[in-house]
């Protein structure tokens, strides 16, 4: 039976009497996990009992920008903490010979096969598709329709920074770009770490920084969607952990099971095999950017 608005007021206010108060809050939706240590996530997950997951856990444990899998040590050619750590070095180097723009130059997958760093596909489209349409092992919409999706997101977050094209100017990730995109991208990275260097980060003051748990047994990574410049710049900065809200929109709890493998969207629709999405899975999940990031990683080599 529904209750009335005045039979509520009483509940209400007899449970305030005795010291309980109910809020409706989109925070009271989320399990806090932040002030228990590094659990395992599965067992945080069993914790929460089916709510969204906010767990802190060391940023060497994160891998970053996607399939590009780059880790945030930064002897591995993460290229927004290439940025920074030469941008604290010397302020005054040009844009143009800034880490940033070598990066975007040297690392451009052709194919949606390249970046995702599968020779012969089983979805032989992989092959003629551009890096963009490199769908996540959890998405279920088309190739084609994961490229328009990922452009509208680009464009969004232009538009955010004060770039009104309405056109895709090239993505954050790889190259290639726009150079207005990659003065933005330069700019927006080196603010945001002088903000946080001077005033501190407080997580619960911003967006979320979100991200999956690709687990396997014991071992597990999380690979990090949105808040890519965020954890780059707490890298840059010493800290060593992060606050990581667990995106169960993309797998149950947030957590994406190596042997579940066969049950992933992307292979439940046939545009992955079994096999490539464990593949691609232990690939990421060990942090090794795929071989057409070669020339980047060497040039990073070379100049350290």
């Amino acid at each position: 039976m529904m209750l009335t608005r005045s039979a509520k007021d009483i509940i209400k206010s007899s449970l305030h009497s005795a010291g309980i108060e109910i809020r409706k809050n989109k925070e009271n939706t989320v399990f806090d996990l932040t002030t228990t240590g590094c659990l395992h996530p599965i067992e945080a997950a069993y914790a929460a009992r089916g709510k969204p997951l906010l767990i802190t856990a060391p940023l060497s444990r994160m891998v970053t920008f996607n399939y590009s899998a780059f880790s945030l040590d930064p002897d591995d050619g993460h290229p927004f903490l290439a940025t920074l750590l030469q941008y604290e070095n010397d302020r005054s180097i040009p844009l143009e010979l800034s880490p940033l723009c070598r990066y975007y130059a040297l690392y451009q997958p052709k194919s949606a096969s390249e970046l995702m760093d599968i020779d012969n596909p089983s979805h032989a489209d992989f092959n003629r598709l551009p890096a963009l349409a490199a769908i996540p092992l959890w998405a279920s919409r088309p190739p084609a329709d994961q490229a328009a999706f990922l452009k509208d997101i680009y464009r969004k977050e232009d538009e955010a920074q004060g770039i009104h094209t309405g056109e895709f100017i090239g993505g954050s990730e790889y190259g290639p770009i726009e150079r207005r995109k990659l003065a933005m991208e330069y700019g927006r990275l080196t603010a945001l770490y002088d903000s946080i260097k001077e005033h501190g980060y407080s997580p619960e003051k911003c967006d979320r920084i979100t991200g999956t748990v690709w687990a396997n047994d014991d071992d597990w990574t999380i690979s990090i969607s949105t808040g890519q410049h965020r954890i780059a710049c707490l890298a840059a900065l010493g800290y060593e952990s992060a606050t990581v809200y667990l995106q169960e929109t993309k797998a149950p709890g947030g957590i994406l099971l190596r042997s579940c493998a066969r049950h992933f969207p992307s292979v439940a629709r046939g545009f992955h095999t079994e096999e490539e999405a464990i593949r691609i899975f232990d690939r990421i999940s060990r942090k090794r950017p795929p071989r057409v990031a070669s020339e980047w990683l060497s040039y990073c080599q070379r100049n350290r």
